[in-house]
């Protein structure tokens, strides 16, 4: 992959986050130079990437697992994979336009879930290893839907560049995303700990019944 405008708007985006909490959630002092580190490690992760198919709704996740990896990389000591779960959410999470980004109805309306219909048996011809190859299946009504992920851009990324247990610190951001999205999210094996798939379940609460239950 080139690293063009999305790859530079990211590392803009989230760097500050992962600086504050490499002082914060992992009492690193020298957290300036491990972020000029990181920058120069992300854009060599990022250049190594094979390129994506245009529209591919995966290239965000490797790019954001790109800046997650180069800053584990460029630490002298390596945290536990607990401590990198909650670094990587913290420095995520609390990211305003991380936030505003991820809320949306969009995968729970008919036009939204044709998308990942059509979007999962095009990547059945996808053989970048950097990307993914999923089932799509509907849920009980539109608010409920279900992928299965035969492969993962992220794992493959990873080993690639010897740091596979990290993995779990982008896995873990599943729970919190559609949490912050009103949805309910269930997985029972990944990939990752030697699962046949990544099992993604979502039971979505419209914004407007969201507040109701809240009131």
């Amino acid at each position: 992959m080139k690293y063009g405008m999305m790859e530079r708007l990211f590392w803009t985006v989230f760097k500050g986050g992962y600086k504050r909490e490499l002082e914060n959630t992992l009492h690193i002092e020298n957290s300036g130079e491990i972020m000029k580190k990181a920058h120069k490690k992300y854009k060599e992760m990022i250049e190594n990437v094979q390129e994506f198919r245009p529209r591919n709704r995966f290239v965000s996740n490797i790019i954001l697992a790109s800046i997650l990896g180069s800053v584990y990389i460029s630490m002298d000591e390596k945290p536990s994979v607990e401590k990198m779960i909650i670094f990587n959410r913290e420095a995520v999470m609390n990211n305003k336009m991380m936030l505003k980004s991820v809320v949306s109805e969009k995968n729970y309306t008919k036009e939204g879930q044709k998308a990942l219909a059509d979007g999962a048996k095009q990547s059945k011809n996808d053989h970048n290893p950097y990307s993914w190859q999923y089932d799509f299946q509907v849920g009980k009504s539109l608010m409920e839907f279900t992928t299965y992920f035969k492969s993962c851009g992220i794992c493959y990324l990873y080993k690639q560049w010897g740091i596979p247990e990290i993995t779990p610190a982008m896995c873990r951001l599943d729970y919190d995303i559609a949490h912050a999205n009103n949805t309910e999210f269930l997985r029972e094996q990944t990939l990752f700990e030697g699962g046949e798939y990544c099992d993604c379940h979502y039971i979505h609460t419209p914004q407007s019944k969201a507040e109701i239950i809240k009131d």
